[in-house]
């Protein structure tokens, strides 16, 4: 499987990540403003000024089960009393003397979508909670989170949409609260390790939110999730289940649940980024794996930056 890694800078490389691609296209000028910055004050410079701005790029099981997460939410994260528009509606008129009602833009379709659910909710009151704008138009290459935006290419379906929606609100909320990992000062297995920790957790979010909604016909195509997947997941939830009740039958439900999502997590799905289920691309090496891709990130920060052209009478 591909996805697009959740990179610290806007690269020129293409990262594809699973069946999801999620590679921003950078900012008019930015290469140039980056390569000044680089001759200026090195790569470890332009590495920390991009790590606060780019992370780009992946939920019940019964519903007490392997489902919506059994980790405590953040109160303040209720569903959003607002919306954050960033598209018009995209309804026309019929011509026929009368007007058609206005077909609903794909963020309103896509919030309506959310809102059925445990985890969209929670994605919900994400956006609501750092006023996250989100894209449902996006032309370029793939979704990604930046800079505490996030842009949902217009090609997915409004299903596909909704999940990548869950799985990028979890990347916005670790860099809007300051929890991103930092290039510039974690050692490298520590960079690597909670860079894959928040893909591990967005993707997660994304198997929580699948299963009601495909429990009422809702498709996975061009989410990065599959069902092959879920039942990983769900394998791995269930038997450290039964581990636990076992071992101590007296042992709360909530508690059980609690443990087996971050078994799962920390097992079963962060292994996914190391052992060839999700690779990435990075502009030329295929197959490699999100471990190496990190690592690259970590050792180009760190890479001593190309001397400055030769200047010319202008």
């Amino acid at each position: 499987m591909r996805r697009v890694a959740h990179e610290d800078a806007a690269r020129t490389e293409i990262a594809v990540r699973r069946s999801t691609v999620r590679t921003p296209e950078p900012a008019a000028g930015l290469p140039a403003d980056l390569a000044r910055l680089q001759r200026a004050a090195g790569n470890r410079a332009v590495a920390a000024h991009l790590d606060r701005v780019v992370q780009r790029h992946l939920e019940p099981t019964m519903p007490a089960e392997v489902g919506q997460s059994t980790e405590t939410t953040d109160p303040s994260l209720a569903e959003p009393t607002t919306t954050n528009a960033v598209e018009p509606g995209t309804g026309t008129g019929t011509g026929t003397g009368g007007t058609a009602p206005a077909t609903p833009s794909r963020q309103a379709q896509v919030y309506a979508k959310l809102n059925t659910t445990d985890t969209g909710r929670w994605a919900l009151g994400v956006i609501d909670k750092w006023k996250i704008p989100v894209d449902y138009n996006f032309a370029g290459v793939g979704s990604f989170h930046q800079a505490g935006k996030i842009f949902v290419n217009r090609s997915l379906s409004i299903d596909a949409a909704t999940l990548v929606t869950m799985h990028e609100a979890q990347h916005a909320d670790t860099f809007k609260s300051g929890r991103a990992a930092d290039v510039s000062s974690l050692p490298r297995a520590d960079y690597i390790a909670k860079k894959i920790a928040d893909e591990a957790e967005a993707v997660v979010r994304q198997i929580e939110g699948s299963v009601p909604m495909t429990a009422r016909g809702a498709s996975l195509a061009g989410s990065g999730i599959t069902q092959g997947l879920i039942d990983r997941y769900r394998a791995a939830f269930y038997a450290k289940r039964d581990q636990l009740e076992a071992a101590d039958p007296t042992m709360s439900r909530a508690e059980i649940n609690r443990l087996c999502r971050i078994h799962a997590r920390d097992t079963e799905v962060t292994s996914w980024f190391t052992d060839g289920t999700f690779v990435t691309s990075t502009g030329g090496a295929a197959n490699v794996t999100y471990s190496q891709h990190y690592g690259k990130t970590w050792d180009d920060a760190r890479t001593p930056p190309s001397p400055a052209p030769a200047g010319g009478a202008g």
